[in-house]
């Protein structure tokens, strides 16, 4: 997940013209103020990478970067185990 979580710190970091560095596991995407857009193109680049296609989510319900990765690592390991 590690992995990830720092592939999804870059991507956003790329997307929101800002240092990486600026971003932790912590960091809320109010915080960077990153709107829905940017965490959905995450969501499909990271898709891109891994293969896989990420379902929808109800964004509100992952504040931060940690929690979005840990639910797209989870999904994506219950998908690569089908």
């Amino acid at each position: 997940m590690q992995r990830m979580l720092d592939l999804a710190r870059s991507i956003l970091a790329e997307q929101l013209n800002i240092n990486a560095g600026q971003i932790t596991a912590e960091t809320t995407f109010s915080d960077l103020e990153a709107d829905d857009v940017n965490v959905t193109a995450l969501m499909t680049e990271l898709g891109e990478v891994y293969d896989i296609e990420f379902p929808e989510y109800d964004l509100e319900y992952y504040p931060t970067l940690e929690s979005l990765v840990a639910s797209l690592y989870e999904y994506m390991q219950e998908a690569q185990n089908e």
